[in-house]
C-alpha cells in the first residue's frame, strides 16, 4: 500500500487531500493507497471570510466547520495530540506526533500554513485588531460599532503575510463603512506599508493607489512598524515616522511553522521552506512536496494559489503511482477578488511571467467574490473542480 500523508489541514492540507481522494479514487476503494491528513486542530476556519466580519458581510459560524466535515468521508483524520507534529524526518520518511508516534510515508505534501507572531513588534498584541486572526476580528466589529471618528491606521507589518491584497480590502471596505454611518468626514483613514506604494507588485499597485487617492485616503510608505506605545497610541517605523492613531488594524508578523526549522528542513527567511517553483517538490527530497503558504515561492500566500497548485502535486503523485511518465508543472497561477467597498469589487488574475492589471470595480466582482466564500465548502474545499 502507497500511504500519502499531508502534514496539516487547513484550506491548502484540505483541497489538496480531496483532490488526490478524486484522482486516485479506484487505488483508494481498494485499499491500494491510504491518505493521512495529520492537523492539531479539528476546527477548519476559511481565514479570507475574517476581513468580511467586521464589517457585518459574513458571520463567524459561517467561517468554521470540522476538519471531519470538510475532508472526504475516505481520508483518515488525526487530530489533537494524534496530529500534533513535533518532528519531520524525511531521510526516513517519517512523521513524529505529539502522542509518541511515528507516521511512515511513501508521499508527504507539508501543508503546515503561515503563523502570526505578535510578539515580534512591541506593543502590537496590545495596541491592534486583526482581521488575520478570529478572536481579533471579532473583537475589531464591536470596536467598529462603537467607533465615532478619529484617525484610523490600517498597518502591513512585514512581508509576506498571507491573504496579500486583504490589507487594501479592508481599508476600502472601511472607507465605505465609515461613510454609511456619516463618519468618513470625521476619521482620517492612513494605510502604513513596509515597502514604497501599497502593494508588492507594481502593475496592481498603480491601480490600486489611485482609488486610494481617489478616496483620500493616506498612505505613508515605506513605514517598518518598529514599535507600538499602546497608552499613547503612537506607532513607531525605524524610517522615523510616528503616527498617532484612534483605531489601528494591522496585519501582524507572519511565520511558518517553528516546527519545520526545528526538524531541520531546508528553509529560508521566517521558516519558509524550500520549494522549486516548477514542480513544488521540497528541496533535496522527490518524495516531498509543500503547498500553500508553506513555500518560499515568489508568489501570493493566498488559498487560491493552495488550489491552483493542489492540481499539480495531485496530478504528479497520481501519475507516479500509476506509472505514469508525464509530470505537470505549476506555473505560478493565482486568483484573487480585491473588495473595493462594501458593494463593489475587483479582481487579479496572473501567474509567473505576467503581472496582474485589476479591472474597473463593479459590483459584479463584489458579487463575484460573495459566492466565491459561499462555494469554498461546496466547492473549493471538496475539490469539486
Amino acid at each position: 500500500m502507497k500511504r500519502i500523508v499531508v502534514a496539516g489541514g487547513g484550506i491548502a492540507g484540505t483541497i489538496v487531500a480531496n483532490r488526490l481522494v478524486r484522482n486516485l479514487s479506484e487505488e483508494v476503494n481498494k485499499g491500494e493507497v491510504e491518505i493521512v491528513v495529520l492537523n492539531k486542530a479539528n476546527e477548519h476556519i476559511y481565514q479570507p471570510g475574517q476581513a468580511l466580519l467586521p464589517f457585518g458581510v459574513t458571520e463567524t459560524d459561517e467561517l468554521i466547520k470540522k476538519e471531519r466535515e470538510v475532508l472526504d468521508p475516505r481520508v483518515k483524520l488525526l487530530h489533537d495530540q494524534k496530529g500534533d507534529i513535533t518532528k519531520f524526518d524525511p531521510a526516513n520518511h517519517e512523521i513524529r506526533t505529539a502522542d509518541g508516534l511515528s507516521h511512515r510515508y511513501d508521499y508527504l505534501i507539508i501543508a503546515t500554513g503561515s503563523h502570526l507572531h505578535w510578539e515580534d513588534i512591541p506593543g502590537y498584541k496590545d495596541a491592534v485588531y486583526s482581521p488575520w486572526d478570529m478572536e481579533s476580528a471579532q473583537k475589531l466589529r464591536e470596536a467598529l460599532d462603537q467607533f465615532s471618528g478619529g484617525t484610523v491606521v490600517i498597518n502591513v507589518s512585514r512581508l509576506p503575510h498571507k491573504c496579500p491584497v486583504a490589507p487594501m480590502e479592508v481599508t476600502l471596505m472601511l472607507d465605505d463603512y465609515l461613510k454609511r454611518r456619516g463618519l468618513r468626514e470625521k476619521t482620517e483613514i492612513v494605510y502604513t506599508y513596509p515597502v514604497p506604494g501599497i502593494f508588492g507588485i507594481k502593475t496592481t499597485n498603480d491601480v490600486m493607489i489611485k482609488i486610494f487617492q481617489d478616496r483620500g485616503i493616506k498612505v505613508i510608505s515605506p513605514f517598518t512598524v518598529t514599535k507600538i506605545d499602546p497608552k499613547e497610541r503612537i506607532m513607531e517605523s525605524q524610517e522615523g515616522e510616528k503616527v498617532k492613531f484612534d483605531l489601528a488594524i494591522g496585519v501582524p508578523v507572519h511565520y511558518g511553522a517553528k516546527v519545520l526549522a526545528d526538524s531541520g528542513l531546508p528553509i529560508e527567511g521566517r521558516n519558509w521552506v524550500k520549494t522549486d517553483k516548477m514542480t513544488l517538490r521540497m528541496e533535496g527530497h522527490s518524495d516531498v512536496y509543500v503547498i500553500g503558504d508553506t513555500t518560499n515561492l515568489p508568489i501570493s500566500k493566498a488559498g487560491s494559489t493552495a488550489d491552483f497548485e493542489s492540481y499539480v502535486i495531485t496530478g504528479n503523485i497520481a501519475g507516479e503511482i500509476r506509472g505514469n511518465k508525464g509530470r505537470k508543472f505549476y506555473d505560478g497561477s493565482v486568483f484573487c477578488y480585491i473588495a473595493t467597498g462594501l458593494d463593489s469589487g475587483t479582481y487579479i488574475r496572473f501567474n509567473y511571467n505576467y503581472p496582474p492589471v485589476p479591472p474597473p470595480p463593479s459590483y459584479v466582482h463584489w458579487w463575484g467574490k460573495l459566492m466565491y466564500n459561499k462555494l469554498y465548502w461546496t466547492v473549493t474545499a471538496k475539490a469539486i473542480v
